[in-house]
Formats: C-alpha cells, structure tokens, sequence
C-alpha cells in the first residue's frame, strides 16, 4: 500500500499545515536522504534544516536500535506502506529522548518519485509521568515505603527463589502499640509524622536485599531474604524494638511507642506467602495479647489457641442476622450547577446502643463471606430509601454504594442488582456501584463480564481511591468505568507544604482526557476546596460542603441546601 501525493498545487496551504503542528515532520526521498521538515522538527532534534539537509535521517538517532530492528521497520514500509511505533532519538545537545513516530510512503506525482514521510512526538514527559504514576502505584503516599501491591510482587519473586535455590526467608508482622492514642490525643497530623519518623529509622536497620513495606495504618511488613538461622532474626527484631524504644519528638512532644511482631518462616510455617502473612498476623496477635512490645515466632499451637477472628466472625454474622448495621447517606455535589448529583450510601454498626464505624469492621468483614451477605443488606436498604424519596417526591438522584473486590469475584452481583432493583421498581439509572481500584485492576473474565452487563444494564460504575494503584489506564475503559474519585490521601496532602497537587492535577487531567467524571473526595478546608476548583474539578465531596446523614437528617439538609439555590 502507498499514498499518491502531490503538494506543489497547494503549496502555501503545506506550508501552513507544515509549519503549524506541534509534531516532528520529516520528508525523504527514495534514496532514504532529508529533503524537508518542519519547525516542530528543528524545535525537537535541536538541528536547523540547513544542517540535516539529504543527510540519512538515522542523524537522529541515538544508535540504541539493532540493524536487524531497521532492516525489519524498513521492509515493513516497502510492504504495507506504513510504520508505527517507538524509538529512541538523540538531541543535537547529546540528551537522549523517546518518540513515537508514524513512517509513510507515499508516490509524488509531481515529481513522480518515491518520498517518505514521517510523523513523530517527543514523549519524553509522558514517560516521566507514567514513572512517577508507576512509582504511586507501588508505594504508601505517607512514608513512601513499598504498599501492599509491591510486596506481593516481591514476594512472588522470593518464594520462587527460595523454592529453586533451596534458601529461607522470614516474614515479619508489625504492629505499633496503642498507635490509636497518638491519633486521638495529638491529632492525625501528629501521628502521620511519628509513621514517617519510624519509616526512615526502620531502612536503616534491614540489608538492601530485606524489604519493608507499609500495609495498614500502623502495619508493617518485613521480608528477610536468604535467612541461615533463627539468631539473624531475632537480632533483627531485637533492633526494632531498641529502634521503636527510643523516644520520638514530634511538634516539641517527646513520648514512647511499642511495636508487637510477628515472625513466620518460608517453608517451615508455610509454603506461600498469603499463609505466611496470615501466620505472621496471628503470631503478632499472640504477642500484643502476651504483653505488647514483643517478638514471637508462628507455631501451630497459637491458631488453636487464639480464637480471635473467629469471635469476630461470629459476631458480624448476628449483627447481620439481627439487622444491626444502618445506612448514612454523603451528597456528591456539582459545583457548576450547585446540585446533588449523587448519594454515597456508607454504613454504620449500631452495636450495644454505640455507633461503630466502617473503618472498625469493614476488613474483618472482607475476611469473611459475610461481606456478600451485607452489601446485599446495604443495596437493599438504600434502594428502598430510595424509592420512599421519589414516591415522596424528595429526591429523585443517584445512589452509590460500595462494593467489595470480593464481591465482584465470588459473588453473583449482577443477579443481585437486577433482582433489588425490581422489587424496588427501580430504574438501573438511578444506581451507582463503587469498587476499590485495586480490586478492579485484578480483573478476570468473571468480573469484567459481570461489569460490563451492568453497565449493559444501565448502573453507573464508579473506581474509588484512584491513583492508589494504576499501572494501566487499559482497564478504566474494558470494565466501562464512567468516574473517579480522587484518593483521599492525594486531597489531605494538599493542606502541607509538600503537597501532591501535580498528581491531583493529573488525575483530572486524566479523566477530563478519557470523558469520565472526576470526584474530589475527602474535601474538609477551605483550601482544599479553593486547589480543587483551580485544577479544574467541579465535583466535589467532603464535610466541607456536607456530613454523612441518617435519612431524616438528609431531608432536613436538602431541603434547605435547595431552598438556598433558589434564593440564589
């Protein structure tokens, strides 16, 4: 295939088109020599035209191509016509750069020789940006330790080592005593400086080749690669306890913390590392019930003894069987409009006449299959909320509720949602399910089937915590996702000095790219809201504007919130 072109008709209209894209062109003729190229081209390559002029074009190149690779892009020009594709330039100055280049050959009647014409973009900012989205997607934004995500990786890796190398390592659990204190009487701030303060300290104890990564709020994981004998661990987690002993000075407050440990063994305590990590789990549960401030190794006898989560199982199950759990409601407020466009539908445990927040049973509750069972309750409860409103004439807007990663995997969802919505004669329009991005990006046939007949259906899908975990913007469009919501975290940050606002910048910029709606959540100051609305996001959700509400309280508020708009 190949394109017959004659430009001289036409010449100040090529000309114009030529010297006024922000993209690289180049023309050579049949012998593979430059015969023009635009001002785009000179600002990217850093040549002038007079300097390139019926050079080879590889004058550009950085030398990092393979002659068979050039040999190969070639005959598939003179094949097909056409080549796409990345490579490595180089900069008059010397700097090396990445393009995507588009490669075409065409026939010009005019002269009625053979040319090639070539389309390229510098994509080096791109490429430093997907690093640092990259860099996110594996590290705690807090401590900037590895997170969950990139422990697992590594430990894939350690358990295949060890497996063929015959070697043994070590997965310590820790949890910092009474850490809860420190939030609640210092304030959060304080205690994010003591996690930050205990990170840096915590690198300088482990080898290069050991890992620590932050899973939890005050959780840590350890891995100790290539271990001989028990003595190396014990001396590591003897230095922990020396480390976390010291005191530590936050905002001119001197005060002392403990840390509870939990040691399990590749292949004495098990054979993978999600067994590895629950056995851990368990013996660090031993040792801050033994006294706290202490180390103990995983032994069998500690699951027949700790009966801990299974109490705790047990006991969600009568709180769903006795209907304990009740539902609040947080209005998604768009600022262009002053409107509620959507309710976040968010639990609570009334448990012995006190209110128990999702953060105290949701993870517990994920470690059962009773999650299934109560976001069923949750869905049930919201849609006939709903459906009270527009009978009531109330509100007649969205509701979304979250659903777990478990949820999507295991759980017949679909069935579910069709099933309560019918009951409720409920339009699939007026729902919108939220899952974590992390669990959306372990996607399996099962889920993105089931995702996308609900989209089919008519349900909205939103990701929550966005920029915690993405890697690959693939996934936003397989599984028809049409929101985000900012992380939190990424919103929190914006009140320091060292904020994150470029990468809440990019999240909006991303989502404005890809035509889907962007949520700032989390919003509480006013300075948070005043960035939010100067990056561009209009979306917004927070105490800042409104509180999570029992149903009466969400009549009162919105019919006051509307009132005031008409005012307005």
């Amino acid at each position: 295939m190949q394109y017959d072109v004659s430009y001289d008709n036409d010449k100040a209209l090529y000309t114009t088109i030529l010297n006024n894209t922000t993209e690289g062109i180049i023309i050579v003729d049949e012998k593979i020599r430059i015969i023009e190229l635009n001002k785009s081209c000179e600002d990217i390559t850093g040549y002038s035209f007079k300097e390139v002029k019926n050079k080879n074009p590889n004058i550009f190149s950085s030398e990092t191509i393979s002659s068979d690779r050039y040999k190969k892009i070639w005959k598939q020009i003179s094949k097909s016509g056409f080549w796409i594709g990345e490579l490595q330039n180089r900069h008059k100055n010397g700097n090396i750069y990445p393009i995507i280049i588009k490669i075409y050959k065409f026939y010009n009647k005019k002269s009625k020789k053979l040319n090639y014409f070539g389309i390229f973009s510098d994509i080096s900012s791109q490429e430093r940006k997907n690093d640092n989205l990259l860099h996110l997607a594996y590290h705690d934004p807090l401590t900037n330790l590895p997170n969950r995500l990139k422990l697992e990786a590594q430990l894939e890796y350690v358990v295949n080592n060890s497996k063929r190398n015959n070697l043994q390592f070590a997965i310590l659990f820790l949890d910092l005593d009474d850490f809860k204190i420190i939030n609640d009487t210092l304030g959060h701030s304080s205690g994010d400086e003591v996690l930050i303060s205990f990170a840096n300290k915590f690198k300088e104890i482990i080898r290069t080749n050991d890992m620590i990564a932050r899973v939890g709020g005050d959780e840590f994981i350890v891995v100790l690669s290539d271990i001989s004998n028990y003595l190396f661990i014990e001396r590591v987690c003897s230095k922990i306890l020396a480390l976390v002993n010291k005191p530590f000075n936050i905002n001119n407050t001197s005060f002392n913390i403990g840390v509870s440990i939990g040691i399990a063994v590749y292949p004495q305590n098990a054979d993978n590392y999600k067994d590895l990590i629950h056995n851990a789990d368990s013996a660090m549960y031993y040792a801050k019930n033994k006294g706290k401030n202490h180390f103990k190794f995983y032994s069998k006898q500690m699951n027949k003894n700790h009966n801990f989560q299974a109490e705790k199982e047990i006991e969600l199950f009568n709180a769903i069987k006795n209907d304990e759990f009740i539902i609040h409601f947080q209005p998604e407020i768009d600022l262009k409009t002053n409107k509620v466009f959507a309710l976040e539908v968010l639990s609570r445990w009334k448990k012995n006449n006190k209110v128990v927040m999702p953060n105290d049973f949701i993870s517990d509750l994920d470690n059962t299959n009773h999650i299934i069972e109560f976001e069923k309750q949750i869905l049930i409860k919201a849609c006939k909320q709903l459906k009270l409103w527009q009978d009531r004439d109330i509100y007649n807007g969205v509701i979304s509720i979250n659903i777990s990663g478990k949820h999507l995997e295991t759980g017949d969802l679909y069935k579910l949602v069709v099933d309560v919505l019918k009951s409720h004669k409920l339009e699939a329009k007026y729902l919108e399910l939220e899952f974590n991005e992390y669990d959306v990006m372990k996607i399996s046939t099962k889920t993105l089937f089931t995702l996308n007949n609900l989209s089919v259906l008519g349900v909205s899908l939103s990701i929550d915590n966005f920029g915690k975990g993405f890697s690959s913007f693939n996934y936003l469009r397989e599984c028809s996702i049409s929101k985000l919501k900012i992380d939190k975290s990424y919103i929190d940050s914006l009140t320091k000095e060292n904020n994150d606002e470029d990468i809440v910048k990019s999240i909006i910029d991303l989502g404005i790219n890809m035509g889907l709606s962007v949520i700032a959540e989390g919003i509480e100051v006013p300075l948070q809201d005043e960035i939010i609305k100067k990056n561009s996001c209009t979306k917004v959700q927070g105490f800042f504007y409104a509180k999570p509400m029992d149903s009466k309280e969400f009549e009162h508020w919105y019919k006051n919130f509307n009132q005031l708009n008409i005012k307005a």
